[in-house]
């Protein structure tokens, strides 16, 4: 084959005859295997984001990275999870337990609004018979003798700011207990643990049955017949602290005051 270029100067290129002949069906041979799956097409749907396999119906869709919130932040993930769902280590929710997955918590709480900020409780209390307060002072928490106002409480950062303020562990040891707290599982969680509040309370009264059924999945302590007063850090006054219970003295929202000074149980919350 002859080239000629503009400039009259001439370029020859040689060709072996065999190219011009190789037949066209030969190239077929090498995409040979027209087997999808075997190609890496195994989606039989087009979830998102997927490639089409050219021999068949089938799609290769990347592996998305799993959704997951920040243990101890609001980012919204609690969209994705509902009450009586599972926290588990790695920041994810799930209905059950997975394999793989180490569960830390319960959800107790889901918030409103377009952040859905979450909390999530312990199976089991990680202090009991402990004193709320080892002297009868206000903190700065939130303080309300009424339960109808109480159970409107849900500023756990703010209290428990408050509350860590106030004094050391030896005067305030049910909140220090809490901010002392990490699940083996989640040891960077450590001081992302609070106490509930009256609000956070009144969501696990009001959702008992189903919390208690995850609290039986996990192997915890079910809240059956009144066996704890859970601590919140809701303040009822100087002298007494609002705390789960489903005897007498609860109000409508599962809460009743209980002395500061009186030995009450702790099961922290952690955000997410």
């Amino acid at each position: 084959m002859r080239v000629i270029l503009s400039a009259g100067k001439r370029i020859y290129f040689t060709l072996l005859a065999s190219s011009f002949m190789f037949p066209i069906s030969a190239f077929a041979q090498c995409v040979e295997n027209k087997d999808c799956s075997a190609l890496g097409y195994t989606e039989t749907t087009n979830k998102e984001n997927c490639l089409k396999c050219p021999f068949g119906e089938y799609w290769f869709c990347p592996k998305l990275e799993e959704e997951k919130a920040v243990l101890g932040q609001c980012t919204g993930y609690a969209k994705n999870c509902k009450i009586a769902d599972i926290l588990n280590s790695d920041g994810t929710c799930t209905s059950d337990k997975v394999s793989g997955k180490t569960p830390i918590g319960i959800v107790v709480y889901i918030g409103g609004g377009t952040d859905k900020c979450g909390y999530a409780m312990t199976a089991s209390p990680i202090a009991t018979s402990i004193r709320w307060s080892t002297e009868y002072v206000n903190t700065g928490a939130f303080q309300s003798p009424y339960w109808q106002e109480a159970i409107k409480d849900f500023d756990v950062s703010g209290n428990m700011t408050k509350i860590i303020q106030a004094g050391s562990g030896s005067e305030y040891p049910a909140a220090y207990a809490a901010l002392n707290y990490a699940p083996s599982a989640a040891p960077t969680s450590k001081g992302k643990w609070m106490l509930p509040t009256a609000g956070i309370l009144n969501s696990l009264y009001t959702n008992l049955n189903a919390v208690n059924n995850t609290i039986s999945t996990l192997g915890g302590t079910q809240l059956t017949g009144d066996n704890e007063h859970i601590w919140s850090s809701s303040e009822y006054s100087r002298y007494d602290e609002w705390v789960f219970c489903t005897g007498d003295g609860a109000g409508d929202g599962g809460v009743g005051d209980g002395d500061k000074h009186g030995g009450s149980v702790v099961r922290p919350v952690i955000e997410f």
